[in-house]
């Protein structure tokens, strides 16, 4: 069972956590259903066909990027989505076209420049070839690329990012102040307060319970610096739940949590990235 703590407390004055909570009472938030599954993936807006690859110039030489466009010609808030260790592969461009049917134009920086991997040890290896200077470089691109587009000019960026892209995610949230929200899904926490204190976006976390890499302690911790940094965030571990999560067709999926989180998700975009 998930239980709600009494972190969660309103009178908090920037950081709430909650720690463990009930999926079955959450079940409204699945039901209202932010997470498609294939079953109903027919019922959603259908995006608008448009270029799916960019390129992005910096400083380095350049990276492609994957793009998923909603629906219409107006304008619309965008989205940077950072990768998994895995790579740009099928699984996250859908999570790029979710966030275009969502009514975002979700952009992909490809931080392998054209590898992906299907194995851990490939994964690993592909992992140590990041380096911040670069993958921030190539971000930066990619909200100049969002800056300069007539659908996008003007409109607040949000980011997210999964696994290694969640840790990315926090890290280039710290680095660049123009953010207008960040949402990390299970990446390596960042506890030093000092740190922190450059974050001026306000971020959203999801965590599993049972990740043997992030445990609760290093959560909570988490947590507990943001709350000394004076950040606004909301940090949420899942019971039953552990990394990747999110990761359809993987054997650590977990349906009722990701249906929550990306209810959760979505809100969150919405109050500081749509609004």
């Amino acid at each position: 069972m998930l239980m709600r703590s009494a972190a969660q407390d309103p009178q908090a004055p920037h950081s709430r956590t909650v720690a463990f909570f009930t999926i079955a009472a959450a079940a409204f938030l699945a039901a209202s259903l932010a997470w498609p599954v294939l079953s109903s993936r027919a019922a959603e807006p259908h995006a608008e066909a448009g270029p799916t690859t960019v390129h992005l110039d910096t400083p380095q030489g350049g990276v492609d990027a994957f793009v998923a466009w909603p629906a219409g010609t107006g304008k619309a808030p965008a989205v940077i989505v950072v990768h998994e260790w895995w790579g740009l592969n099928d699984q996250i461009r859908e999570m790029a076209r979710r966030m275009a049917r969502q009514g975002y134009v979700a952009i992909v920086p490809d931080l392998y420049h054209g590898k992906s991997a299907t194995t851990p040890e490939e994964a690993h290896e592909l992992v140590r070839g990041l380096e911040d200077t670069r993958v921030f470089a190539e971000l930066d691109a990619a909200c100049g690329w969002l800056a300069r587009q007539p659908r996008t000019a003007g409109s607040s960026i949000g980011e997210m990012g999964f696994c290694v892209g969640g840790g990315i995610a926090l890290r280039y949230a710290l680095h660049s102040p123009s953010l207008a929200a960040v949402v990390m899904f299970y990446g390596p926490p960042e506890t030093d307060v000092a740190k922190l204190a450059a974050l001026k976006a306000p971020l959203l976390g999801h965590f599993g319970a049972t990740d043997q890499g992030i445990t609760p302690e290093r959560v909570e911790a988490f947590r507990s610096a943001l709350g000394k940094a004076g950040k606004k965030s909301d940090i949420y571990l899942y019971s039953g739940a552990g990394h990747a999560f999110m990761h359809e067709g993987l054997p650590g999926y977990h349906a009722d949590a990701a249906r929550v989180a990306w209810a959760r998700t979505l809100a969150f975009l919405q109050r500081y990235v749509k609004d």
